[in-house]
């Protein structure tokens, strides 16, 4: 259930952590200060706040506000189908084309963070993205933004958690393009993180998400081209000076 307040829509849980805050308007919540954390990417802002006691994480867009829209209606479809995403907090625009988005820190550890800590989880929460990706697809999803920094994980409740899904579509017209796009991020995103065993660990996840999802040789290679594709383009985007 949400509450609109003055433009912002509100998750209900919520609504009384804000108000006792005077953080009810558009503004108040563009101009609060003393985020833990901050980082700003393009036309992008995202930063954190303590607010008593709870953990908000707030997207801030200064342009593209129908991405934030995207990203709202994609949380509740993400969670409708059972994967488990952000928790929505709340969503406002504003009249000037800026949008925000509130969601609660995230209740799981970073792939990444967790494996770098740990790299004899790797092979174990590899096969856990592959279990995720291959019931992901099955269901119609496609997360086109497929890198290994958008998973967590949640070992008390053995759960996987996938973020920043702005760019999900459900049931494209023309599915499989999507797909090898998917695939092909993530394979990307082996290599840039795993480097020289980049293909051992693509091997785990391909053989434990062929269990949920065949596929044949011939779209291993349109995957492949696929990776060939983005490694280029990223190479041309960090050349001219751009961020990915």
């Amino acid at each position: 259930m949400f509450i609109n307040q003055n433009g912002v829509l509100f998750n209900f849980q919520y609504f009384d952590l804000f108000q006792k805050k005077g953080l009810l308007s558009f503004d108040a919540l563009w101009n609060q200060q003393d985020h833990y954390f901050f980082t700003k990417k393009r036309y992008r802002i995202v930063s954190a706040y303590q607010i008593n006691g709870s953990k908000i994480f707030i997207k801030k867009y200064l342009a593209h506000i129908e991405e934030a829209k995207k990203e709202w209606e994609n949380i509740f479809l993400l969670w409708s189908k059972g994967f488990p995403t952000s928790v929505p907090v709340f969503f406002t625009m504003s009249q000037d084309k800026r949008a925000m988005i509130g969601t609660e820190e995230v209740n799981g550890e970073g792939f990444l963070e967790i494996v770098q800590n740990d790299s004899s989880k790797t092979a174990f929460l590899i096969s856990k993205i592959a279990k995720f990706l291959a019931e992901f697809h099955i269901t119609g999803l496609f997360h086109q933004d497929c890198y290994l920094n958008h998973f967590y994980y949640n070992k008390n409740l053995d759960q996987l958690i996938v973020i920043d899904i702005s760019r999900v579509k459900y049931n494209p017209f023309f599915s499989k393009y999507f797909f090898i796009k998917d695939l092909a991020q993530l394979k990307f995103s082996f290599y840039t993180y795993f480097q020289n065993e980049a293909l051992n660990f693509w091997n785990i996840f391909w053989k434990n998400y062929n269990n949920e999802f065949k596929n044949s040789l011939f779209l291993a290679k349109l995957i492949d081209l696929k990776v060939r594709l983005i490694k280029r383009h990223t190479e041309r985007v960090l050349k001219r000076g751009g961020e990915i």
